[in-house]
């Protein structure tokens, strides 16, 4: 963040201070776990919370100054505010209108890390510098990750990457607005987070209100495979483009795909032109994250040059499709992040690729309300066509997944041990194996993952 004075914040936030006006500000913190310089704590409030509780925390770690809802009795500056963490989106919409870097945003619901990580890519290419390219970090995604990923810029920032998420309607159209993005998209719909959402038409609907925050001048950025007519009331007359695996009359698409163990090969078809990519990425649905990722850095200034080096450079995200080579004959894939139909999907078909004895351990999808055992039991269908050599399962619904109580699991550590004596009699065998582990984040499927790498001794 650029320094502000105590004074210049209190004015920008419509609050009242108390104490010295000059104390200076340097970061920004919502968390009384990490060490600041010269930070301003946010006491935020929650269902099960209240940060005002632990204001003398905050100053411990290094707070010069507080925002607060009420009064305190704290010995350093504070700002009193109707709400802190409204307050906190109102600063970083106010840094972000003020150094104005390029920026682009994605949502989705799938693939939004992964597209993130790409277009970054891209965008540090074009500048020759990493430290000029502002970009979400982990998945602070969420109406207080976008504000401090935004309170992150400085004067160096050429560019912003930022990837909105959300559980329910009005979350994104709030970050959106707060971004203003000059290029936005919808990556994907798809079933996910129905308890909070409703219906898949719930989902289009939220993803549709990134467009909303979209700059007057901006491009609004569209998949052809998943466009939906009530996003153009919020696209209105500002400048359309689409990407699309599958429609060669979109903007941005592919042909001469090839697929392989490491990645794919593709021709990347542009406005500017074609060029041969050489993807890193495992699956099919990542050559359409890529398009995504060009899509949104050529809206912002990125040239084919800078497409070609960013797209073939792997940004290696735990969790998601992320390898890890135990020996030459064994291969963990862990994609454990998180989980929908889609996604599943996706992963399977990445699996099922692989010339070797294969196993799919999957747990249970969350947020799936009314739906949730329908959607299991497609994904379950899915599965049992892929005709994968073991499935495994682990927690409630997903039981109808693996179609065997003998290879259903309530207790991760029997899970692993089962799995470890498969995986060393094929070691015995010569025999190749891969496993790749999903489920939703509540889930923690890494654990399962841990467990097996850690039993040969690997660390990476």
């Amino acid at each position: 963040m650029i320094t502000l004075t105590l004074n210049q914040i209190a004015e920008i936030l419509n609050g009242r201070l108390l104490g010295n006006g000059e104390v200076s500000i340097e970061n920004i913190s919502t968390d009384t776990r990490q060490a600041v310089k010269s930070g301003l704590f946010f006491a935020l409030k929650g269902e099960k919370f209240d940060a005002h509780d632990y204001l003398a925390n905050a100053v411990a770690q290094g707070c010069v100054a507080v925002v607060v809802e009420r009064e305190m009795a704290v010995n350093v500056p504070q700002i009193i505010v109707t709400d802190s963490r409204l307050a906190l989106g109102r600063l970083a919409k106010w840094l972000k209108a003020k150094l104005n870097p390029k920026t682009v945003a994605m949502t989705g619901s799938s693939g939004k890390t992964t597209l993130k990580e790409m277009t970054a890519k891209i965008l540090q290419q074009l500048t020759a510098c990493e430290a000029e390219v502002l970009y979400t970090f982990g998945n602070l995604n969420n109406d207080l990750g976008v504000p401090l990923t935004l309170l992150r810029l400085t004067e160096k920032h050429q560019f912003a990457v930022v990837e909105l998420g959300a559980n329910h309607i009005g979350e994104i159209a709030y970050t959106s607005e707060m971004t203003q993005p000059d290029a936005c998209l919808v990556n994907n719909v798809a079933a996910a987070h129905l308890a909070g959402f409703g219906s898949l038409a719930g989902v289009a609907q939220a993803k549709g209100e990134i467009y909303q925050g979209l700059k007057p001048n901006g491009t609004a950025i569209v998949n052809l495979d998943y466009d939906d007519p009530q996003w153009q009331a919020a696209i209105g007359t500002r400048k359309r483009q689409s990407f699309s695996a599958q429609d060669s009359t979109a903007d941005f698409w592919a042909s001469d795909i090839r697929l392989n163990l490491n990645g794919s090969q593709f021709t990347l078809h542009s406005p500017q032109g074609q060029t041969e990519i050489n993807l890193p990425y495992l699956g099919e649905h990542n050559i359409s994250n890529a398009l995504a990722a060009a899509a949104l850095a050529m809206a912002v200034g990125a040239d084919l040059t800078a497409v070609k080096g960013g797209l073939e450079q792997r940004s290696m995200v735990k969790g998601r499709l992320f390898p890890i080579e135990i020996e030459p004959n064994l291969l963990l894939i862990d994609d454990s992040y998180n989980a929908n139909v889609d996604s599943m999907k996706s992963a399977v078909s990445v699996l099922k690729q692989y010339p070797a004895f294969r196993i799919f351990a999957v747990g249970d999808m969350a947020e799936l309300g009314a739906e949730s055992a329908a959607r299991h039991q497609e994904v379950a269908d899915f599965v049992a066509q892929a005709e994968l050599d073991l499935v495994v399962s682990f927690g409630e619904q997903s039981r109808v997944i693996s179609q065997n109580d003998a290879h259903h699991f309530t207790d991760k550590t029997k899970m692993a041990d089962f799995l470890l004596s498969v995986i060393l009699q094929k070691k015995s065998e010569n025999q190749p194996l891969v496993l790749l582990a999903k489920g939703s984040r509540s889930q923690k499927m890494e654990e399962l993952i841990g467990s097996i790498w850690r039993a040969f001794n690997v660390t990476f």
